[in-house]
């Protein structure tokens, strides 16, 4: 709730100085948000918390071309949110961290309650 003069409440027990460590703590987060705020990169992230892909998979998991699958994978590895390995001519690629995951079911599950995206069967999940 906001005081007359713009200053907003601080919760009990709390300092304005804690609040303010908390709220910089937040620095960089959107980043992160920016990453997963792409389809194409939030869909390959889903299908890898189900199991290691290849590209080829995901391409087909995606419906979208090869070079455009790499794009985005070569964007979540240089975040650090997917491994690779090679096999051969195949690049598998894999999770590096499943809350990644959680924050996806997090933001479909909003989604979902807004009405903004079609509810998925739990098997599914």
């Amino acid at each position: 709730m906001l005081e007359a003069r713009g200053q907003s409440e601080i919760a009990e027990g709390s300092t304005h100085c804690d609040l303010r460590a908390e709220v910089a703590a937040l620095t960089g987060i959107g980043e992160l948000f920016k990453i997963l705020s792409d389809d194409t990169r939030s869909k390959l992230l889903f299908a890898l918390g189900r199991r290691e892909l290849c590209v080829r998979e995901m391409a087909h998991l995606v419906g979208l071309s090869l070079p455009a699958v790499s794009h985005h994978l070569r964007i979540l590895h240089h975040q650090r949110l997917v491994r690779k390995r090679r096999a051969g001519k195949e690049v598998f690629y894999s999770l590096r961290n499943r809350e990644v995951i959680a924050i996806i079911l997090a933001a479909l599950a909003h989604a979902q309650d807004l009405g903004l995206v079609a509810s998925l069967e739990p098997a599914t999940i």
